[in-house]
């Protein structure tokens, strides 16, 4: 067997890491010849390939929609020759794209998951009373409380799916009277 034959032959024993891009042995070919004005007359497999529209002509300002064209949207390879009006000559090989398999049914996010990506249109009214008019009014959650030990420190460790759970409640706490209103908040 030739060496060169015998590399095609092994061309299925690629490790399981490498990608392996299906390309026919013959490919469509697209023949593009470009005017001095710009526009393109172009075949396909030497026939004319005409734009989706007749009012319209090929142009370098339509290069992509006609590759995606010619190539049906990447969903077939196609090997592309483009002649330019001063006889240089362009040629190149559109892959078609790989399509991803996409599982039957999207998972389904857990409890903690939808309360951190809730929608932003969710709004609760908040109000206390006992306030100096004008005052600045802190609005906080509280998710937890922690005893502050012998030293005046204290520490607390948050479990964020209380707030998920409607396990929280919010504060507000005035800057100046020192009031502070807390209310649980809405399941």
């Amino acid at each position: 067997m030739s060496q060169g034959l015998a590399h095609l032959c092994n061309m299925n024993s690629r490790s399981p890491g490498e990608v392996q891009f299906e390309t026919p042995v013959n490919l469509p070919i697209a023949s593009i010849l470009v005017d001095e004005r710009g526009a393109m007359h172009v075949t396909y497999d030497g026939h004319e390939f005409l734009p989706p529209t007749p009012d319209i002509e090929w142009s370098r300002a339509r290069f992509g929609e006609l590759l995606d064209a010619l190539s049906a949207h990447r969903k077939r390879t196609v090997r592309v020759e483009v002649r330019e009006y001063d006889g240089s000559v362009f040629t190149d090989i559109v892959h078609a794209t790989r399509r991803e398999r996409m599982a039957a049914e999207p998972p389904v996010p857990d409890a903690t998951r939808r309360a951190r990506h809730r929608p932003t249109h969710q709004l609760i009214e908040v109000r206390g009373s006992g306030f100096i008019p004008g005052e600045d009014v802190t609005v906080a959650l509280s998710v937890s409380s922690a005893e502050g030990a012998a030293d005046g420190t204290a520490r607390a460790v948050i479990d964020l799916s209380q707030v998920a759970d409607g396990n929280a409640e919010f504060l507000l706490i005035g800057r100046v009277s020192g009031v502070i209103v807390t209310e649980r908040l809405p399941a």
